[in-house]
């Protein structure tokens, strides 16, 4: 190649090469950008205000462990010895809706055969003390009713669940510092399935939180 055209070669080369890395505005796309931008997780509630709203309105809570509890209405809690036939006149004189109570299931941990609180029972109950104590549920009477599976004799199985109600009672009680007139704990075994398919579920061995009104 004649020198000439070699030094007009090396001229023009960076520019072409310029020429081909321009970038323009119309390279860019906004689809582009959202794709890789990283998803926002939906907020998720707390876990007291879970269980507020829940005891609040049960029709409508989606907690697998905190719904669908098993029912009872004022004359349960009178039947269970909770409350004396002139109280249950009386709260029904105020309270005349014979729905069932407001109420939510815990899933409370217990050791093997045991009603010894485990250190993640606790943190559960410290956050049920946080829901409880907001204005709107002040008032009512805390009834704690423990529930078991079917493996074992009913006796055994209702002791065990009155001692294991009365653990979580205790423990409610000083966390909040209530008047012990304002708790009660039952047992009722194995009375009260959560899961009926399965009698041995682990869903069963459960306590449930009853609210009655101005007891």
């Amino acid at each position: 190649m004649p020198k000439a055209l070699s030094i007009l070669a090396a001229l023009t080369l960076p520019a072409a090469a310029l020429a081909q890395s321009t970038v323009t505005l119309d390279d860019f796309s906004l689809d582009d950008l959202t794709d890789t931008a990283p998803a926002q997780a939906a907020p998720q509630a707390k876990p007291d205000s879970e269980m507020r709203d829940c005891l609040m309105d049960q029709a409508s809570c989606a907690s697998a462990e905190f719904g669908n509890a098993a029912d009872f209405t004022l004359d349960d809690v009178y039947n269970l010895g909770v409350i004396d036939r002139s109280q249950q006149q009386r709260i029904a004189a105020t309270n005349p809706d014979p729905a069932p109570l407001p109420s939510i299931d815990l899933e409370v941990l217990f050791a093997y055969n045991s009603d010894d609180l485990t250190p993640q029972a606790m943190a559960k109950l410290s956050t049920l003390a946080a829901a409880l104590s907001d204005p709107r549920l002040a008032g009512s009477q805390l009834l704690f009713i423990g529930h078991t599976d079917a493996v074992g004799s009913a006796p055994y199985n209702t002791d065990l669940s009155q001692r294991r109600a009365q653990a979580v009672a205790n423990y409610v009680q000083a966390t909040m510092q209530l008047s012990p007139s304002r708790i009660e704990a039952v047992g009722v075994g194995f009375s009260r399935l959560k899961n009926t398919i399965d009698p041995t579920s682990a869903q069963n061995r459960r306590v449930q939180l009853v609210l009655v009104p101005g007891a």
